[in-house]
């Protein structure tokens, strides 16, 4: 068994931690040691905390000897390095801060060690979390474990890549334009972005405070829910997904055919599975939109760390000084030109969620892409969409390239109904059945 507990995930290493087959002390020493072996090359941690982790393993290990386990127990997990733990380096991802030492965990990991999560670490992230590639100056270029030399996507790439290469049983992101769902889109993993406001962000380092979740990624839509059921602030109880709306009347991003053949197949198994699937007309300016959020992040970026960035330029990048100077170009009727833009595009989001419980939509409009290649400009086009809404959103494998990368749909439900749209989740899921570990990594 310990030579496949990487391949359990959260749900299933808890059964076999309840049944006796696994024991938490050794799986946190399998995941310690997939981390010792393959992160080298992955680059998805910026630290391990190896004697913290065996130590809460222990105490894991106690409470199941004593009968009373929590609800992660002994799970390990790791963190994206802009989410606060008291005592370890969170830097955002940015080189100037790689000193900073938080005296507080973020309330996520108050939540999470109180379930009994064993933390394994912190992952690298896109610096400032204001990108897709999590190719980092300061900490490193993490790469795709479906295929090396190629992005894991941002800025959650380091969390996406640990998960889908077992070097945890799941993960924790941030989103903002997509951030979580990009990098499970590309890596071939689940995420969920929250609905606005069900994940609190005390303890995060913001990038746009608006926009900003925290939500889990894994290997699995149960294992998200096991998750976001310890993370979430009590919501409303939604009721169960009937009709699902696809989206017709463009002009839309030019799609892979993998990724459209993805989504035809998500459709026709939704509608096979007895719901009421339905095209409905929506319109987004999508190059305009997307230019305003990114202003949006960058400007608010500015405000947060401009002033560390004209102290100390060589703690960052040639790139992030660059997106900075170029959203402080922009004036301020363009700004808000830019926010009637995503304001409206959330408005026609909401408009098709009062015809329908959920709409299904691509992740990415291409699989991952070569480092060393262009980054194509649309890829957060679909993910902002539940951004600028509020509204959670769910990405899911949902196919392969031809030559062997992952592609992926995505979910997005009513503002309130995460656990309506986690179970929808599930349902597809089960019927796509495309989670497959890298062929390295398995």
């Amino acid at each position: 068994m310990a030579a496949g507990i990487h391949a359990l995930g959260v749900v299933s290493l808890l059964e076999a931690f309840r049944a006796g087959r696994v024991s938490v002390v050794a799986a946190t020493d399998h995941y310690l040691e997939r981390i010792g072996r393959h992160d080298p090359v992955l680059k998805a941690f910026t630290h391990v905390d190896a004697g913290g982790a065996r130590a809460a393993a222990a105490a894991s290990a106690a409470r199941f000897d004593a009968g009373t386990p929590r609800a992660l127990e002994g799970v390990p997990i790791a963190l994206k390095a802009n989410i606060d733990v008291a005592g370890w380096p969170v830097h955002g991802g940015m080189g100037a801060f790689a000193g900073r030492i938080p005296d507080a965990d973020a309330e996520v990991v108050t939540r999470l060690k109180a379930a009994g999560a064993v933390i394994l670490g912190l992952t690298n992230l896109h610096e400032g979390a204001l990108g897709a590639t999590t190719d980092n100056a300061a900490f490193g270029r993490t790469q795709n474990p479906h295929r090396p030399g190629f992005t894991a996507g941002g800025s959650s790439g380091g969390s996406a890549a640990a998960v889908a290469a077992g070097l945890c049983a799941a993960a924790l992101g941030t989103d903002t334009l997509g951030s979580i769902r990009i990098p499970a889109s590309y890596c071939g993993i689940t995420g969920l972005k929250p609905g606005f406001g069900r994940v609190p962000t005390a303890g995060l380092m913001h990038l746009a405070e608006r926009l900003d979740c925290i939500g889990p990624m894994a290997r699995s839509v149960g294992d998200c829910a096991a998750l976001f059921e310890v993370l979430a602030n009590p919501g409303p109880e939604a009721p169960p997904v009937q009709r699902v709306a696809t989206l017709s009347g463009g002009p839309d991003p030019e799609l892979h055919p993998a990724v459209a053949a993805a989504l035809r197949l998500a459709a026709a198994l939704l509608e096979g599975s007895g719901l009421r699937v339905e095209a409905q007309q929506a319109r987004f300016d999508h190059g305009r939109i997307r230019l305003a959020g990114f202003v949006e992040a960058a400007l608010e970026a500015d405000r947060r760390f401009g002033a560390d960035v004209a102290r100390n330029p060589q703690g960052f990048s040639e790139t992030f000084r660059s997106h900075l100077a170029f959203a402080r170009g922009i004036d301020a009727a363009t700004v808000a030109q830019g926010r009637r833009a995503t304001d409206q595009a959330a408005a026609e989001l909401q408009a098709v969620l009062q015809l329908a419980d959920a709409v299904l939509l691509p992740t990415t409009p291409q699989p991952a892409f070569a480092h060393d290649g262009p980054v194509p400009v649309t890829v957060a086009d679909y993910t902002a969409l539940a951004n600028f809404a509020g509204l959670p959103a769910l990405s899911i494998p949902a196919g392969w390239t031809k030559d062997g990368l992952p592609v992926a749909v995505q979910l997005v439900g009513r503002a309130g109904a995460d656990t309506a749209l986690l179970a929808l989740g599930a349902t597809l899921e089960a019927a796509l059945n495309a989670w497959a570990p890298p062929k390295e990594f398995g």
